[in-house]
């Protein structure tokens, strides 16, 4: 037992040593304050300049609170944070590359058809043995009426709400693979793949009524059906590069119809053809030019320039493009394409179609 001297002298001592320890505890817990609040800190520089950070954040966090677990937890995740967002990035960059290589080629290609002769196209004789014909020699006809006025509004305004519904931005990107294909230039431009609903089904059989025996004698009444969309082309939407849907194969495969649900003006990007290109001849040509330039480029060429409910009926391997829609409308064509049963598609794995309709119909399954 201490001295009653001793003990009025204790006092003083522990207070100070309590006071240092106060001030330890103090001065740890600042520290920590000061770590999180610079933590905080640089995770709003983060948000600010994110692609700039990296993998470097977590080492400058840790650098700055060693000792800090919530500073280490919040450089931790901004690291992730940081990295997949930079990683969004590097493909964005890698997206916007991609894009002003394709317009570098579509100017290129537009300045070699710069002296092309041009017209419209026009309609195939109304037989069946005519457009069948005109397939096989040029790679494109045209049929005229192949819908009625009032199925095609109700499409045109089926594939509006479609697109309102699906939320589908200007710029084309992050788009459903579901419900979307892939297409060239995707600003103001869509590839929207159909559900079989009611007017999508009214629209497709009254087409295969109107075309059926031009169809049977182009692909065979075994043909498949592969391709169920709308192709749409708002104002703004730029010219795309000209391509064939299909790389050349000797025999052909894949036969698409676009009709038009509403009328096709030539300021509303129309679908320029390049005729007779369905052949190894004028890929030849494509490919030695870089698809860029040479005389394939110097044909004459003819432009979709059609009217409400027409058609035009191509082989997949000929040579077309979309083009500019320098107006104020919106350029709607209803698609299907059908693919020969002993035809080589390479594209069968991608073609736009809804899961649930591939392999699911034929040409003869549409008759009415």
């Amino acid at each position: 037992m201490r001295s009653s001297a001793s003990a009025s002298r204790a006092p003083p001592r522990a207070r100070r040593r309590a006071r240092a320890r106060r001030a330890a505890r103090d001065g740890r817990a600042a520290t920590r304050r000061d770590a999180g609040a610079r933590a905080l800190a640089d995770v709003a520089r983060v948000v600010a300049l994110v692609g700039t950070l990296g993998a470097s954040a977590a080492e400058r966090f840790e650098a700055r609170a060693p000792d800090d677990g919530v500073a280490s937890a919040v450089a931790s995740a901004v690291a992730l944070v940081a990295g997949a967002a930079g990683m969004a990035m590097s493909l964005e960059r890698e997206t916007d590359a991609r894009e002003a290589a394709l317009a570098d080629k579509v100017r290129a290609q537009a300045d070699a058809m710069a002296d092309a002769a041009w017209e419209k196209i026009e309609a195939s004789e109304a037989s069946a043995e005519a457009v069948r014909r005109d397939v096989a020699a040029r790679g494109v006809a045209r049929v005229n009426g192949v819908m009625r006025e009032d199925t095609a509004r109700a499409m045109e305004a089926y594939v509006r709400e479609t697109l309102r519904t699906n939320d589908a931005g200007g710029d084309g990107r992050n788009l459903s693979v579901e419900s979307f294909g892939n297409v060239y230039c995707k600003k103001n431009r869509w590839d929207l793949k159909l559900a079989y609903d009611a007017p999508v089904r009214a629209a497709l059989r009254e087409c295969v009524a109107s075309m059926g025996e031009a169809l049977t004698a182009v692909c065979g009444a075994d043909a498949k059906l592969v391709e169920l969309a709308a192709l749409v082309s708002d104002p703004g939407s730029t010219r795309q590069p000209v391509h064939p849907d299909t790389a050349y194969r000797r025999d052909p495969s894949v036969f698409t119809c676009f009709v038009a649900l509403q009328d096709v003006e030539r300021d509303m990007g129309p679908t320029l053809f390049i005729p007779g290109t369905n052949n190894a001849q004028a890929h030849v040509e494509f490919r030695e030019g870089n698809e860029r330039e040479g005389p394939v480029f110097r044909r004459p060429y003819e432009l979709g320039v059609i009217s409400r409910g027409d058609a035009t009926l191509f082989d997949s391997r000929t040579l077309h493009c979309g083009t500019e829609n320098d107006s104020s409308r919106r350029r709607v064509l209803f698609y299907f394409s059908f693919q020969r049963a002993d035809g080589d598609n390479p594209n069968a794995a991608i073609s736009t179609i809804r899961t649930e309709l591939r392999d699911k119909y034929t040409l003869a399954d549409l008759f009415p």
